[in-house]
């Protein structure tokens, strides 16, 4: 009798065993784990995530945590796809940049080969100001919170940058390029790496002419920053930077259009005559001499063409074709009415 139940158990016990491999078979031959699966998740597919896989974490961990992500569309289904291809014991620890809906057999190719150092490109324009490097920053790195960002904005929270001593803004300092940040960073050091550049870029350049002439550096980066926002063309800009030096040397408002657009934050459009009209340190139709601050962050082609100006007189310029935004540069005022007329 004992021997008969003990068959029977042992009957009972395959029986499962082949009932669970036929649904774990039923799955996959049903598609259930595949590479094509729809995301049942409301995150959008084809979005790019961080998954943070800890050490130890176990193939079921790591399964919810891909499905919580929408990485995956079923932990379960995952799990048995990775266990099918027997890699349940290659999972390896490490941050990975992930696509939402993705398939499984790409997931495990990810996860099985090891972390890789996840890299954000940031690029900054030559011309964007403080505010729109700052939107460049949230947009192109996810990981970067604003209060944290404005926080590393302040001035005074940056130091061992003795160009930026006494100074009231980062506004020109910080050099455009593309720049590599990785998840280690956080907003001040993505700060710093600009501030560092922009010393790395200027530190080699002959800064001769402003001495004779008696302009200090943060001079010279005021003007390349109106340099930057005027010219489009790159054969202007030592031109825009004489109007520039013979107007300051006889005391002549520099009546520079791109300075009124900082003061009001107006990038788009045109200036109007009630623009004009703004009381502001920047309204360079009022003030004479320099703004206060840069208005933007020049490149290295416009900090050189305020080191290098033409050797001209010409006082005015003006727009003669708005499509390449080409000037039209004039020693007298008469001239110059007459190119604005044409």
């Amino acid at each position: 009798m004992k021997k008969k139940n003990k068959l029977i158990k042992i009957v009972y016990i395959q029986a499962i065993i082949l009932i669970f491999a036929a649904l774990t078979s039923t799955l996959l031959s049903c598609g259930a784990v595949t590479n094509e699966n729809p995301v049942r998740t409301t995150v959008e597919k084809g979005t790019e995530v961080i998954v943070e896989i800890t050490e130890g974490s176990n193939l079921t961990q790591i399964a919810n945590l891909l499905e919580k992500k929408g990485v995956v569309d079923n932990a379960f289904t995952f799990r048995l796809y990775v266990q099918q291809q027997g890699k349940e014991k290659n999972l390896l620890p490490g941050s990975y940049k992930l696509l939402t809906g993705s398939g499984y057999e790409d997931v495990l190719e990810i996860i099985t080969a090891g972390e890789k150092q996840i890299i954000y490109k940031l690029m900054i324009p030559e011309g964007f100001t403080l505010n729109q490097i700052k939107q460049r920053i949230l947009s192109a790195i996810p990981f970067i919170e604003e209060r944290e960002l404005e926080e590393a904005f302040n001035i005074n929270n940056l130091s061992g940058y003795d160009f930026i001593r006494d100074k009231d803004s980062l506004e020109g300092f910080l050099f455009p390029k593309t720049y590599d940040v990785t998840l280690e960073y956080d907003a001040r050091n993505i700060l710093e790496m600009m501030l560092a550049q922009y010393q790395i870029e200027t530190n080699s350049l002959d800064w001769s002419f402003a001495d004779e002439k008696g302009f200090d550096h943060y001079d010279i980066l005021k003007i390349s920053s109106l340099i930057e926002r005027e010219a489009y063309i790159p054969v202007e800009r030592p031109l825009i930077a004489a109007v520039i030096y013979n107007r300051l040397k006889i005391d002549m408002p520099l009546q520079i259009d791109a300075a009124i657009r900082y003061a009001l934050n107006k990038w788009d459009g045109i200036v109007t005559y009630d623009d004009l009209e703004i009381d502001s340190p920047y309204n360079t139709y009022k003030f004479t001499g320099l703004p206060p601050t840069p208005i933007c962050n020049p490149g290295l082609a416009a900090i050189k063409a305020a080191l290098e100006p033409a050797d001209v007189q010409y006082l005015y310029y003006v727009v003669i074709d708005e499509k390449t935004h080409e000037h039209k540069f004039s020693n007298t005022f008469e001239e110059h009415v007459n190119a604005t007329n044409q």
